[in-house]
């Protein structure tokens, strides 16, 4: 059963997701260079995985620039197969990383904590 951050549970489970979903979006690029969406999520992918790479917590202002959720629903709301997976995972690492919880926290939260949970 997925919580508030779908498969992410953990910091670790975070670093794994970003992993996958960045391979995805460097196979997507190789077949078309030039797909401005998928560079914008790249970009910003990147940005998290800078952010937050050897246990450093993103400030508030970088874990608000961070768009790949809102991205994934407007762009990629009506796919299927892996694509639908992967929005799934941009939408999950988008909530995880602008509320970055604690692994206690990101393991209990669920969909119905949401609104007790921004400050």
């Amino acid at each position: 059963m997925a919580g508030a951050y779908g498969e992410i549970n953990s910091r670790v489970d975070f670093q794994r997701v970003l992993r996958e979903a960045t391979d995805f979006v460097r196979r997507v690029l190789a077949r078309t260079p030039d797909n401005p969406i998928m560079k914008q999520i790249l970009k910003e992918l990147d940005a998290m995985k800078r952010w937050s790479e050897n246990g450093r917590t993103p400030t508030e202002g970088e874990r608000k620039r961070i768009n790949v959720g809102l991205i994934a629903a407007r762009e990629l709301s009506e796919t299927t197969g892996e694509v639908n997976k992967f929005a799934e995972k941009l939408s999950s690492l988008n909530n995880y990383f602008e509320d970055w919880p604690t692994d206690e926290q990101a393991a209990s939260d669920t969909d119905d904590d949401d609104d007790d949970d921004n400050e």
